[in-house]
């Protein structure tokens, strides 16, 4: 069973969302529209911005190299500086600049946030082979000097273990007959309870009509929780309605959208920062047996599953501390109750 599962892994990789199309350890890739049938919500008002990276990758056989852009979301949860949080992977490949060597990325159309002279002072982030190796490490936080007009509210980190009934998922991705927008798009999702029982992520009915496809889905997740060293520190999204059945019409995260928050309210109507939209994995081929795919539809509009890293896990939490320390506004829902500070390698 082991040997069958390695080789069912090899074709069908889990695909993280930033677009990339490189690998996490095995690949990053493509999906499909931002927050797939998610609304239009203004960023100020959910304090999300969209990045714009740049990227260089070295092609061996020709001896030069590659330039290449990308975009991913960020959640704004400082002002004291402009801090953001969003994923590491979205920096795989990323060029520097500096003697400090920072990123070169920029937040888009700041304007429209009430931003001016935006420039990054600090990054804090793990390098991808880190990452790669390790889903609990999928996090960067990165700070600039700006000018901040706008009556904008930065994001606190929601701590404790608590699941919600709901989440919010924002992000600017755009896929498969989507113009870009100006604005993220937001989606409401039930969290899936028990991520050591794939059948809430894709039910047995589905295993009824199409063992080998199911099999493959099934592998693919399993080896998604292999590369996460901490138990609790994913939240994750499947996409069945109701009635247990999965639902093309169900908003989703998607390409562009790592980075992005997931969202929940508090007491007093106000949004809090749970976790991060990190990877996404979509079926390997379509089935015949399963009503739901549509033909000419690609399969990067198909993901059955969307993960988030969760903020207040202590190992993220570490990590949110030290860059904290290090100049980063932070806020938190409370005091952080890790004592350890954890510096990025």
């Amino acid at each position: 069973m082991r040997r069958l599962r390695l080789a069912l892994f090899r074709r069908v990789l889990p695909v993280l969302l930033a677009s990339l199309g490189l690998a996490l350890g095995l690949i990053l890739g493509h999906s499909s529209q931002a927050i797939i049938h998610g609304l239009t919500f203004p960023g100020m008002a959910i304090s999300t911005v969209k990045l714009n990276v740049q990227h260089a990758h070295f092609l061996q056989s020709v001896e030069k190299w590659e330039y290449y852009d990308s975009i991913c979301s960020a959640a704004i949860v400082g002002l004291k500086p402009l801090t953001l949080i969003t994923a590491a992977h979205c920096l795989k490949e990323v060029r520097l600049t500096g003697p400090l060597g920072l990123p070169m990325l920029g937040i888009a159309q700041p304007e429209l946030l009430g931003m001016e002279q935006v420039e990054l002072k600090q990054a804090f982030y793990r390098p991808f082979n880190v990452v790669a190796e390790d889903l609990t490490q999928d996090i960067a936080v990165l700070v600039f000097d700006a000018k901040v007009h706008s009556l904008i509210q930065p994001l606190r980190i929601r701590l404790g273990d608590y699941l919600p009934e709901l989440i919010m998922i924002c992000g600017y991705g755009r896929g498969y007959g989507e113009a870009d927008t100006r604005h993220p798009r937001c989606g409401e999702r039930k969290p899936v309870r028990d991520l050591s029982d794939f059948y809430q992520v894709l039910p047995k009915a589905y295993r009824d009509m199409d063992e080998m496809l199911h099999l493959q889905a099934q592998t693919q997740f399993a080896y998604t929780q292999e590369l996460v060293h901490a138990e609790k520190a994913l939240l994750a999204v499947n996409r069945l309605n109701d009635m247990d059945q999965y639902d093309h019409t169900m908003p989703m995260p998607t390409v562009g959208d790592s980075g992005g928050p997931w969202l929940v309210l508090n007491d007093l109507g106000q949004y809090e920062l749970l976790a991060i939209t990190s990877l996404v994995e979509r079926f390997y081929n379509p089935s015949a047996n399963w009503p739901f795919f549509q033909k000419q539809v690609p399969l990067s509009e198909y993901p059955y599953v969307a993960y988030g890293l969760r903020l207040s896990h202590p190992e993220v939490l570490g990590f949110l501390q030290y860059a904290q320390h290090s100049g980063a506004d932070i806020q938190f829902t409370s005091a952080p109750r890790i004592p350890r500070l954890s510096q990025p390698e």
